[in-house]
């Protein structure tokens, strides 16, 4: 099942939240695995994408980024994406400061002794 393509809205109060990639553009590239769009996710908006937007959708779990021009990242109501829009989950736990398996394995036999 993909994505809904509509009722999507801009995330307030993102823009002091930053993550190990540097940038919400670069963390939307490392984990979706694709180039830097040329034009901007939302439905008719031919500008190009300049960041990493927070977005929600009621019918989706989490907030996520997606490739956003400045303007539609200032849109206060709901919006529509065009087809075939890769979000990628904003929560860094799950991307990318997810602790891989050695640091797993290392914090789990530390928890041993320290109970």
């Amino acid at each position: 099942m993909g994505l809904p393509a509509t009722g999507w809205k801009n995330k307030n109060g993102t823009g002091e939240r930053n993550c190990k990639c540097g940038s919400w553009k670069k963390h939307w590239v490392n984990f979706s695995g694709k180039a830097w769009p040329d034009l901007c996710s939302v439905v008719e908006c031919e500008e190009k994408p300049t960041l990493g937007a927070h977005v929600i959708n009621p019918n989706v779990s989490g907030e996520k980024i997606i490739p956003m021009c400045d303007s539609c990242n200032k849109i206060v109501g709901t919006f529509s994406l065009k087809p075939n829009i890769f979000t990628i989950s904003a929560n860094t736990a799950e991307t990318c400061e997810k602790p891989d398996e050695d640091e797993k394995t290392i914090n789990e036999t530390l928890s041993k002794f320290s109970k």
